[in-house]
């Protein structure tokens, strides 16, 4: 072949790599407050937005605006700006994003569309919100980038491999289903009722995790590390679930258990070695296997314990009133199980080895009866 028949061969490929292309289509709203998504004149330039072979479309939808789905679309990417409202005629309709810039909600966006189908990144800005009418999920690798509000309403539920929460997230009854990492960062409150979590192999909360108005479920197949703060509002409860392979839940921040609920882990809690490890018990009842108390961590108040206890050697557990443990308690040696103001009532067996049960003003009940020498000592 002649070097001008080669350049002309390369160049026909060219122009037919370049003809299977897409065009993305930039598409704003302009259909006024109410309007319908399939009527081409909403939309600038007058063409509905719905991907095909020859067009992609990036929409833009801005305003206090209401927009009506009658059939099931799919996009490259959303962004919303000002009060948006997503609605549909029936329950089966969808939205997908298929690009790799998803979801982006600088405004307050309510959605009654039943699934998005994000293929890259839902973020919402500072300032903003989204509230759930319906489900939201990613293609299997999406990641969920929070800086604004996020409410997912009761029956609705939010799925997606990544989230990083650095604002807040309300569950009204529903469920926040993360797969592969959740990271609550140290400015991110996650709070309400419902199911946080799923199949990750791990939960770093650094910020908020509050159970309100009934029980708050946080689920993974790993393990999970408390380095913020993790707690119950009264007649709440909070419940931690390992769902995989046996493993420990770690305290390395604050567990604090209010009154009229209580935090229940369904594995060992190991409070950790450290002085930012604090477990404080508020007239709750905490509730794990096993409860591990190492020497540099803070435990002390009253209120309800069911399970065993391990005061490690050289580590104190400080209750402050009544309390009814459930459970065996071994007091290792150095150790401390300091009493004040109230009974302490232990169904299980005591078990000292060479630790110190001090009484102030308080009183033991060993109901479950005695093993091992352990030093006792009033102060009056």
């Amino acid at each position: 072949m002649s070097i001008k028949a080669l350049t002309l061969t390369v160049a026909a490929l060219l122009l037919s790599v370049c003809q299977l292309q897409a065009e993305v289509v930039h598409s704003s709203w302009v259909g006024g407050k109410h309007g319908v998504w399939e009527v081409s004149n909403n939309w600038e330039p007058p063409i509905v937005p719905d991907n095909s072979g020859s067009q992609t479309f990036a929409v833009t939808i801005s305003g206090d605006v209401r927009v009506d789905l009658g059939e099931s679309h799919v996009i490259d990417e959303l962004n919303c700006y000002g009060n948006v409202e997503l609605t549909k005629d029936r329950d089966w309709l969808s939205l997908r994003l298929a690009g790799p810039n998803g979801l982006k909600n600088h405004g307050y966006l309510i959605t009654e569309i039943e699934i998005f189908r994000i293929n890259g990144i839902l973020s919402t800005s500072e300032g903003s919100t989204i509230e759930m009418r319906g489900d939201i999920e990613d293609a299997g690798n999406g990641s969920l980038e929070n800086d604004g509000l996020i409410i997912i309403t009761t029956r609705n539920r939010i799925l997606f491999n990544q989230l990083h929460n650095r604002s807040q997230i309300i569950v009204l009854g529903g469920a926040c289903d993360i797969n592969g990492y959740l990271d609550n960062d140290r400015t991110g409150t996650i709070k309400g009722s419902g199911v946080v979590g799923g199949s990750l192999p791990f939960i770093n909360n650094k910020g908020m995790i509050r159970s309100t108005g009934g029980t708050l479920v946080v689920a993974t197949a790993g393990s999970f590390f408390n380095r913020g703060t993790i707690c119950n509002a009264p007649l709440a409860s909070l419940n931690v679930m390992l769902v995989g392979p046996p493993s420990d839940a770690n305290n390395l921040g604050t567990i604090e258990i209010n009154a009229g609920g209580g935090i229940a882990f369904d594995c060992n809690l190991v409070n950790v070695s450290e002085p930012n490890a604090v477990i404080k018990l508020l007239g709750g009842t905490l509730a794990a296997k096993t409860i591990t108390q190492k020497a540099g961590a803070t435990f002390r108040g009253f209120g309800g314990i069911t399970g065993n206890i391990v005061i490690e050697p050289n580590a104190i557990i400080k209750l402050t009133g009544p309390t009814n443990i459930v459970g065996d308690v071994t007091i290792g040696e150095g150790a401390t199980l300091d009493i004040s103001d109230g009974t302490v009532l232990i169904t299980g067996l005591t078990t000292c080895n060479g630790g110190t049960i001090r009484l102030k003003g308080g009183t033991i009940i060993t109901q479950g009866g005695t093993s091992g020498i352990c030093q006792t000592t009033i102060i009056n």
